[in-house]
């Protein structure tokens, strides 16, 4: 029989039961939950708009002991205005537990019961004969140095697996830890274990979750928070759209701004104009436009130049991140660089990084571009270090160099590629060889005036032709080719060259007739008339003719070759085999004036050479020879020994003295190409010529086994009977063979990884002219720097993520102050 007091007890912990629910279905009434599953009140309504709440008992408690109401199997229901509906359930002992939102939250508000007053019955554990250890209440505590105990509230025990657990890390799936998932019955080794459960970094992030969740749901501000929430989820969705639009404008290297930053303008430039293409089509951005749009300074609405300035920079920031990473996992890389001056005149150094990406493919990044540098090899060389250190690369890690070959940067003393080779003697240095072979044809232009004299004659009859517009189409009047016009002559792009070449054999009668008909036509000006008559003078001979037919075959030779060597999947092996290739071409074109002579005499209108009328030189008569005269050569043949000749002697002394820096860097490498012919003594000797290059690389003995193993599977990665090393890569990745042959696979990669030419840095230049232009010749250097990587790099600017962005941009620019 209970006392009055008993019965008074009673009733005042059911009050304070009740106003402890009121006040968490208030704090959770956004969701309509609550979280508990010790009592058997029903919650029939809850108003939003005021704290009221009517509650219902299902029985009567006044005959209830609380206790066992309190640590039982009754069940909490919350209930909406039109469903009766059981929620959720919440058991006390772990092994019955569902991990769902509504249990995490009740958990993260009111805890958990620990169980510990139970009397362990289950938790046995018998180790050993006589050896029986269970459970105990010490357990829930910890003990410091001091000798002061804390509780370790995380701690549940189940009745029915007789094991403890972790709460919070059961909760957020910490896979860490038996205690997050089986459970835990060493009560030999308990405190032990336990001790270091709580000291990990696992436990305590899962346990700092559930502390912030349950301070988030016990605000009284809660509806504050949904409205926050819903503005939140409103200006992520306007930024969603911006960084669309910029995405789009930025890969493609088109201008945003206009003249006016007003929306409805025609001058509002293609950042406006396509948020208003797109608002013509989505509702949302339509209805923020009207109600923001042309706004006062001051207000914010997120569709302004600045922000769409912070936004650039963020996202530059993510991609050179990117572009970082990724070298950084790949370990070894190989810098290029090359400068041009930007619309202001002043000098930019573009820095780029080549290495071999995770599928084994070599891949160019551009960085970034470096204003006024200086141009001595020692300003640079300190440019390009503190760079490196700015990208917190590893200087050691430089296998490969490459830039053109002035002296500043290829000097073998004190240019930049010797002062990189002093920090790290393995960053070896490769001359540009795209570079190199426009030097071999400039080289041998100027070895004799004949050649030189043809391509001003070139550029003359393009000028000529193409500063009128009469004559413009008087030339095409008289083309059989409408496509194949009269091109300019670049001193740079060699190209250009065989283009303007091409275009002038193709349509050497057309330019005949119409210099014919423009010399004859009375109703032109005398000095076009004599131009006109200069011209046809000059492209009437025989040796310019075989000029145009020589120059024809060999320019297109060189540019088909120099296309090649700008491709990025090109190495130095390719390099040697292509330029072997024009040699041995040179070679065999030498012996072939004949045919060449004989397809001029087709197209030049006079069918002799130019008699020269040069007096001969007297030479001195010494004791040993006779007196008889020196021989005079006709002009066919004096042509061909002064003119024709040359120029192919000087091509291939260019091309096999300019082959040799390659072959330098290519020769230890190039038996991985012969390991089929090869045997083991020479292999031997080959592998450890090698590894005394790159004694931190690999390691010996193991480097030899690979190669022996390797010798089986050549016929596998043959290609036209044989391999080159890229293949070899491709193979090893595309067949996961790289963990079988890890030695291999890092020599082939610091082989690939090394630069064999500047072609990137020299694209770069193309993007700095459109971003640059003479419209926004005072953009900063960081927002240009921005525009290029996100231009260059288009497909890693396409693939970023709108989410992590939009969050890096409200990280800048929220004003709250960390405590």
């Amino acid at each position: 029989m209970r006392s009055e007091n008993d019965s008074t007890d009673t009733q005042d912990c059911v009050e304070l039961f009740e106003e402890t629910l009121i006040q968490v279905v208030m704090d959770n009434a956004d969701e309509m939950s609550i979280l508990n599953a010790n009592s058997n009140v029903r919650v029939i309504a809850v108003d939003s708009d005021s704290p009221a709440l009517q509650i219902e008992n299902k029985v009567d408690l006044s005959g209830v002991n609380v206790d066992e109401m309190c640590n039982g199997k009754n069940l909490m229901e919350v209930q909406d205005h039109n469903s009766t509906e059981e929620v959720q359930r919440f058991p006390t002992d772990p092994a019955d537990w569902l991990r769902t939102s509504s249990f995490i939250k009740f958990c993260a508000v009111h805890g958990v019961d620990q169980n510990k007053n139970d009397n362990f019955i289950e938790s046995k554990n018998q180790y050993s004969v006589g050896n029986v250890r269970f459970c105990n209440k010490t357990m829930f505590f910890s003990k410091l140095p001091n000798g002061e105990q804390i509780s370790r509230s995380w701690l549940v025990y189940s009745h029915k697996l007789g094991k403890v657990f972790c709460a919070p890390c059961w909760l957020f799936k910490n896979e860490s830890s038996n205690l997050a998932y089986g459970g835990f019955n060493d009560w030999k080794n308990a405190h032990k274990r336990l001790k270091e459960h709580e000291a990990s970094l696992n436990h305590k992030t899962c346990l700092l979750k559930l502390k912030n969740l349950g301070q988030k749901q016990r605000r009284l501000d809660s509806m504050l928070l949904v409205q926050i929430n819903h503005e939140k989820m409103y200006w992520r969705s306007v930024l969603e759209r911006v960084v669309s639009v910029i995405k789009t404008l930025a890969s493609r290297g088109l201008p945003f701004r206009g003249q006016e930053e007003i929306f409805g303008s025609p001058k509002n430039g293609n950042y406006l104009m396509l948020l208003e293409l797109l608002s013509e089509f989505d509702p949302f951005l339509a209805q923020h436009i009207s109600k923001y749009g042309n706004s006062a300074s001051g207000t914010s609405l997120y569709l302004s130049s600045t922000i769409c300035d912070e936004i650039i920079v963020l996202m530059s920031k993510k991609v050179k991140e990117v572009i970082i990473n990724e070298v950084k996992s790949r370990k070894y890389y190989s810098i290029v660089v090359d400068s041009t001056p930007d619309i202001t005149h002043s000098g930019q150094l573009a820095f780029m990084l080549r290495y071999v990406s995770d599928k084994g493919i070599p891949t160019e990044r551009f960085l970034e571009f470096i204003p006024k540098v200086g141009h001595t090899s020692l300003e640079i060389a300190e440019t390009v270090i503190m760079t490196i250190d700015n990208l917190k690369l590893n200087i050691s890690d430089c296998r490969g160099q490459s830039y053109d070959t002035a002296k500043n940067m290829s000097g073998c003393y004190n240019g930049l590629q010797a002062r990189i080779k002093n920090i790290n003697p393995l960053t070896f240095y490769i001359p540009c060889a795209a570079h190199s072979l426009n030097l071999v044809g400039s080289h041998a232009v100027e070895c004799c005036n004949e050649a030189a004299t043809f391509f001003g004659l070139m550029q003359n009859i393009y000028i000529f032709f193409s500063s009128s517009t009469h004559r413009w189409d008087l030339l095409n009047n008289n083309m059989v080719l409408k496509s194949r016009t009269l091109k300019a002559v670049s001193n740079t792009r060699w190209s250009s060259r065989d283009s303007a070449c091409l275009s002038l054999n193709k349509n050497w009668s057309a330019v005949l007739a119409t210099l014919t008909y423009i010399m004859d036509d009375n109703t032109e000006n005398n000095i076009t008339r004599n131009e006109a008559k200069g011209l046809m003078n000059k492209m009437s001979s025989l040796e310019t003719a075989i000029m145009t037919v020589v120059w024809s075959f060999l320019l297109s030779q060189l540019n088909f070759t120099s296309n090649k060597l700008q491709n990025v999947n090109i190495d130095c092996l390719d390099v040697l085999q292509l330029y072997d290739s024009l040699i041995r071409l040179i070679e065999q074109t030498r012996e072939n004036f004949d045919d060449f002579e004989t397809e001029a005499l087709a197209k030049a209108v006079r069918k002799d050479y130019k008699i020269t009328t040069i007096r001969e030189k007297k030479r001195k008569i010494f004791h040993d020879e006779s007196n008889s005269k020196n021989v005079n050569l006709l002009a066919r043949y004096r042509f061909k020994i002064f003119t024709f000749i040359p120029i192919l002697d000087k091509l291939k002394t260019e091309l096999e003295t300019r082959r040799h820096a390659y072959d330098i860097f290519c020769k230890p490498f190039t038996f991985l190409t012969q390991i089929k012919e090869l045997n083991n003594q020479e292999i031997k000797k080959s592998v450890e010529l090698l590894q005394n290059i790159y004694k931190n690389d690999v390691e010996f003995n193991d480097f030899i086994n690979e190669v022996s193993h390797l010798k089986a599977h050549v016929d596998l990665i043959s290609i036209g009977g044989k391999h080159n090393l890229l293949s070899l890569q491709t193979f090893l990745y595309e067949k996961d063979l790289t963990n079988i042959y890890p030695n291999i696979e890092i020599i082939l990669r610091i082989f690939t990884c090394t630069a064999v030419t500047n072609c990137s840095a020299e694209r770069s230049f193309s993007c700095l002219k459109r971003v640059k232009n003479y419209l926004c010749s005072t953009m900063t250097q960081q927002k240009m720097n921005s525009l290029a990587i996100l231009n260059i790099e288009n497909q890693i600017t396409r693939q970023l993520s709108f989410d992590e962005i939009i969050d890096n941009f409200a990280t800048d620019k929220s004003r709250r102050k960390m405590i």
